[in-house]
């Protein structure tokens, strides 16, 4: 089996995350990896920002909210790795703006994670038959091995 150092585990609040951070800590306790959290959330579209910037500040609380759900949701997964006695200096958590797929597969790349452990499944209703359309992209388009739970 090859050693893995840095795990990246996206995260969106679904039970496939949850199934995620199970395989998660099994895989740290065999290798003592360190545990990236990950949760996107989607930026507007540029069209709707434009129209927020001649509008009252008030219009870019959506943004705010997503970025603040998405903090709360890394933020629990973190949590769900330490009650599960994963090392508090092995697991970090981060939230990121953007396309899921694409945000997740450059995250990993920037960090030198040598593996993805995702969700079959995930919140975002766009789902294959099989696999859900973020697992079947990052899986797609990763530079390191994908696990798909």
């Amino acid at each position: 089996m090859a050693a893995f150092n840095r795990i990246l585990i996206p995260v969106d609040g679904s039970s496939g995350a949850v199934q995620a951070l199970e395989k998660g800590i099994e895989l740290q306790r065999l290798t003592q990896a360190e545990i990236f959290v990950l949760c996107v959330f989607k930026h507007h579209s540029l069209r709707e920002a434009s129209i927020s910037m001649v509008r009252p500040g008030k219009l870019d609380l959506p943004e705010n909210a997503l970025k603040e759900y998405a903090t709360d949701i890394a933020m629990s997964a973190k949590q769900y790795l330490l009650d599960h006695k994963v090392p508090k200096d092995h697991v970090r958590a981060f939230v990121k703006g953007g396309r899921p797929a694409s945000t997740i597969v450059q995250f990993a790349r920037q960090r030198d994670c040598d593996l993805i452990v995702v969700g079959a499944q995930g919140t975002t209703g766009e789902a294959s038959v099989l696999l859900g359309s973020v697992a079947q992209r990052v899986a797609g388009a990763a530079h390191c091995p994908v696990l798909v739970v």
